[in-house]
């Protein structure tokens, strides 16, 4: 049986309509098929635990879209900071693995209690890959030379259950990883490549299965 891969949405008040919307760019949903996953949406209207009972999660993408609420202060960027929040704690208290793709990353990182800071130049751009040795995904974060790049606010510091798991050439932080937890974000949009990167494939496919790397794509 395929694993389930759970996924988060953006949420969005659409003014002319007086609603609240929340969109998934179809992009993610054919990597994750790609990856010969099954791919499940997740509202942020969904009583987590209820809806864990149903469904067999065997992993959990926290995608990106919207600013975090401290930077954007809009009641749909505070509820989905509230609902990711408690997702990853639903996911830690129950062993789910969890990647977070930019926002998805920046949630992670505060949750933990990093700190962030304002950048310029990071949107549409691409940067050369520096990975930490020290990272439990090395080998595969290695053969990753480039990274897209779509944001204004980067983590400039993180707290101790957290490293580095790579910066890109002008030293800002694009991966984190927990010390012991089975959970990884980082900053680029594997999603927006017209071809998907092959490396960054095998980064995903090998964090929610654990296998040898030359089996996992």
């Amino acid at each position: 049986m395929k694993k389930i891969i759970a996924i988060t949405q953006r949420i969005d008040f659409i003014d002319d309509y007086n609603e609240t919307r929340e969109t998934l760019d179809v992009r993610y949903l054919e990597l994750i098929k790609r990856l010969d996953f099954t791919p499940l949406i997740l509202s942020y209207t969904i009583d987590i635990e209820e809806y864990f009972r149903v469904f067999k999660v065997d992993g959990i993408i926290l995608s990106g879209g919207n600013d975090l609420y401290e930077w954007f202060n809009t009641k749909e960027s505070k509820k989905r900071d509230a609902f990711e929040y408690k997702l990853i704690k639903y996911a830690i208290e129950n062993s789910i693995p969890i990647l977070g793709i930019c926002r998805g990353m920046q949630v992670i990182a505060n949750y933990f209690n990093s700190h962030f800071e304002k950048i310029s130049n990071q949107v549409g751009i691409n940067h050369l890959l520096k990975p930490n040795i020290k990272s439990k995904y090395f080998p595969i974060l290695k053969e990753i030379k480039k990274v897209n790049s779509y944001h204004n606010y980067a983590v400039n510091s993180i707290s101790s259950d957290l490293i580095v798991s790579a910066y890109n050439d002008g030293d800002i932080i694009k991966a984190i990883e927990h010390r012991e937890l089975k959970i990884f974000g980082h900053m680029w949009h594997p999603e927006r490549y017209k071809k998907f990167d092959e490396a960054q494939l095998s980064l995903i496919k090998f964090f929610f299965t654990d296998k040898n790397m030359k089996d996992s794509i």
